[in-house]
């Protein structure tokens, strides 16, 4: 029997034009529960997804209307002004400003709003010499956009003692079918890229360098949860192992039957060692867990590109067994 008596929730998505976000909105217009709204610079990609309302067009989204935002049930921030890497002038203010008038109107409108944010599961933590990194542990950022992450986490902590409810949510390396080649983002678009065309795929330094590949499926499973939860805090949102380069390239290799044109240059400084993020809270805060592990991920995305080697191919399930990951906090890798 329909429950016309339920009221929809007012979801509005700020920023729905990056891998994460089209992968969101997609997930969010079939919610027949949800009245969505989204929110995109003018000029930037429109995804075609059947159903998705047509969007609010804002230049400066420092120019928002608070009281508009203030009526949702749900903010989903997305925004960020990227790595930043080849930036020559610095510029942290205009990183965070927006967000932090969006944070200060909300509280000046009394607003119970929801406001989930993406931040980073790597570079707010920045180097350590910890093996493990739970939501407590020390930030350290070494760039712009680690710093920029962090101090909207802390007008956001500040905000949540008010009447604003928040999640953060810390994603590490999202991956998946549909990501586009971005600077600063994406080594395996990158990798596959390489692969077909025969380019160079530069690997810095030894190659040794690890980080935590989380499927863009199980990041948008991980919104959906916290859309649910409502006030989650600091959460990190991985998979709970590293993989490094080396074993990134011997996968994509061995599963496409073909050998990349590897390049070697100097590590970035700024990188971040890794460190295993500890995801025992989001399974207990959220009840939730990583489902596609990363063969099995990119597997699916060879198969998209006409890379993925006969003797290697095989039928990928929609979902794992939950036996693919050890569990959340043995620190098993």
């Amino acid at each position: 029997m329909p429950r016309d008596d339920i009221r929809k929730k007012n979801i509005i998505v700020l920023g729905g034009t990056g891998f994460i976000g089209i992968n969101l909105l997609n997930h969010l217009v079939q919610d027949r529960n949800i009245n969505l709204q989204w929110v995109k610079r003018p000029g930037t990609y429109c995804p075609d997804i059947s159903a998705l309302p047509e969007p609010h067009i804002l230049e400066d989204f420092e120019n928002i209307d608070i009281s508009w935002l203030s009526q949702a049930d749900v903010i989903i921030d997305l925004v960020s002004q990227g790595r930043g890497r080849s930036t020559q002038h610095r510029d942290i203010n205009k990183r965070i400003r927006p967000h932090l008038r969006i944070i200060d109107g909300l509280l000046n409108h009394r607003s119970n709003i929801h406001y989930i944010y993406l931040s980073s599961g790597g570079a707010i933590y920045g180097n350590t010499a910890l093996s493990s990194l739970n939501e407590q542990s020390p930030c350290n950022p070494q760039t712009e956009y680690g710093l920029e992450k962090m101090i909207i986490e802390a007008s956001l902590l500040s905000a949540s003692q008010n009447s604003i409810d928040v999640s953060i949510l810390r994603i590490s390396n999202a991956y998946g079918q549909g990501q586009t080649i971005k600077p600063g983002f994406g080594v395996i678009p990158t990798m596959i890229s390489a692969l077909k065309n025969g380019s160079a795929f530069t690997v810095l330094g030894t190659g040794e360098m690890k980080r935590d590949y989380v499927n863009v499926i199980d990041v948008q499973r991980a919104i959906a949860a916290a859309i649910q939860t409502k006030g989650a805090g600091i959460v990190n949102i991985a998979t709970g192992h590293g993989t490094s380069i080396n074993q990134l390239i011997a996968m994509v290799e061995k599963l496409s039957g073909r050998q990349l044109n590897k390049i070697s240059v100097e590590a970035d400084r700024t990188d971040p060692d890794f460190a295993r993020l500890d995801v025992s809270l989001a399974k207990n805060v959220l009840q939730w867990q990583p489902t596609i592990c990363l063969e099995d991920g990119i597997s699916r995305i060879l198969q998209d590109a006409g890379l993925m080697s006969p003797i290697e191919y095989v039928s990928i399930p929609a979902k794992l067994n939950q036996d693919a990951f050890p569990p959340a906090g043995t620190g098993a890798t």
